[in-house]
């Protein structure tokens, strides 16, 4: 007999070995540890008030064939549902969860028993169910490519979600916030469905949707110099002239290339405050520029203009 037979018998006897071995050792009854998802359905009017724990630490026992397959199927879970419960059970808005309530409530293979859970109680805080409609806040993570920008604010549709929870919780929610849209090293235009947050998912009963429509414009940069921008003077005393030399500037601007394309000079402002006290003591002022947002100002020529005051 060659040494590869040889070797592919002892192979062939090794693993059957090890089949019989866990067959004999995945037989017998164990108890083991496993954590399950809670799910908690309130009472008719109600809504959950707190943030419940994600799972329930508890102890099972049966085959050690089931019990792995349990574990690794993750399809087992606690389903609590307290939906037709009399409303009388719950005290001071808190219903108190027994451990025969989470043994009811757990979807369990038939021949596998719940031993122990931890808590052994568990109290869940409630208060009446109220509707409330509110704006969606959009998290972003967005960072365009070397020499491009984000241009404008980011579009999104809807701009509003209708909720229902708990009015502990809807009474102080201002906005209802997404999920973080991350998104790097972006060199146009893109449109993105992004989900609402489940960070609130315990004390919203439901949502009017579950997810908005994003886009967000990424031009390249551009720079443009507007010319002949004039300067306003503002607060001067009626018994004051106050006279600029030169009357109008220069202003150079940076923006998206298409934003800048289509940008009106005369949504820019130039402007002089006219100040008693400063004015007495200086011979030359900065003026103030403003611009629409998104548009950054680069610079002005002059960046200075000289100033007469006199009586009229």
């Amino acid at each position: 007999m060659g040494l590869g037979r040889r070797l592919g018998i002892l192979s062939a006897a090794i693993f059957f070995a090890v089949l019989l071995w866990g067959y004999v050792h995945l037989s017998s009854n164990y108890e083991v540890d496993i954590d399950l998802p809670l799910e908690v359905t309130a009472p008719a009017g109600f809504a959950v008030a707190t943030e419940l724990p994600a799972r329930i630490h508890a102890r099972f026992s049966g085959l050690g064939w089931r019990l792995m397959l349990m574990n690794i199927a993750r399809k087992s879970s606690f389903k609590l549902d307290l939906s037709e419960r009399d409303t009388k059970d719950i005290t001071a808005g808190k219903f108190f969860i027994t451990k025969e309530d989470l043994a009811n409530s757990s979807t369990l293979p038939s021949d596998v028993k719940l031993v122990k859970i931890v808590p052994d109680s568990l109290g869940i805080q409630f208060s009446r169910e109220v509707t409330k409609r509110v704006p969606v806040d959009l998290r972003l993570d967005v960072t365009p490519a070397s020499g491009y920008l984000v241009v404008g604010d980011p579009m999104i549709a809807p701009v509003q979600v209708t909720l229902k929870g708990s009015s502990v919780m809807l009474d102080s929610l201002r906005a209802f916030p997404t999920k973080i849209l991350h998104a790097h090293n972006v060199r146009e235009t893109f449109t993105k469905t992004i989900e609402l947050s489940d960070s609130l998912k315990d004390e919203i009963t439901s949502l009017s949707v579950n997810s908005i429509t994003v886009k967000i414009t990424v031009e390249a940069i551009a720079e443009q110099t507007f010319k002949d921008i004039p300067i306003l003077v503002e607060a001067v005393p009626a018994d004051r002239d106050l006279l600029l030399n030169p009357g109008s500037i220069r202003i150079t601007l940076r923006g998206g290339v298409d934003q800048l394309a289509k940008f009106d000079p005369q949504t820019i402002h130039a402007k002089v405050i006219y100040d008693g006290m400063r004015f007495d003591s200086l011979s030359a002022v900065k003026p103030i520029i403003e611009a629409p947002k998104g548009i950054e100002i680069l610079s002005t020529d002059p960046a200075e203009v000289k100033f007469v005051v006199r009586k009229k």
